[in-house]
């Protein structure tokens, strides 16, 4: 659907730094343009879908798999202490669509704390989400 948000990022229509990163059937991650940071990953659904008890039965199945794949390649392939995770669906069109997002070594914070200096800190520059973007595409290649 043309003016929606995830459906112009995944279809190419509005430039995501470093492009897609994985995808499934159902399922599309590319790095957030949000305010998680370098090596943040948004997954979302590929079609409209509002809630999470009325994802199709594909959908639900490679949801827990593939966030798994996703969040290994933040720690394992980006060097990240920890992934954490966080979802919204709030502004329609909806899709359902999770931000798994890093936790560096030398971060004092931790958890709420971390979301909200780095929504204070805004998103990070492109090239740096280009490349981190990059770095997740070879390790899950890998993988």
């Amino acid at each position: 659907m043309e003016g929606c948000l995830a459906c112009d990022a995944t279809a190419g229509r509005i430039e995501v730094p470093g492009g897609m990163i994985a995808e499934t059937e159902h399922w599309h991650a590319d790095h957030c343009i949000g305010p998680f940071g370098v090596g943040a990953v948004v997954v979302k659904t590929k079609e409209h879908v509002g809630d999470l008890w009325h994802l199709p039965d594909g959908a639900a199945d490679e949801l827990g798999p593939f966030l798994r794949r996703i969040s290994g390649a933040i720690v394992d392939g980006l060097g990240a202490e920890r992934a954490y995770l966080t979802m919204w669906v709030d502004k329609p069109p909806l899709h359902v669509h999770m931000v798994v997002y890093p936790r560096w070594p030398d971060d004092r914070d931790r958890a709420l704390d971390l979301q909200g200096r780095r929504w204070e800190e805004g998103p990070p520059a492109a090239a740096e989400a280009a490349e981190a973007a990059e770095r997740l595409r070879i390790h899950l290649r890998k993988a």
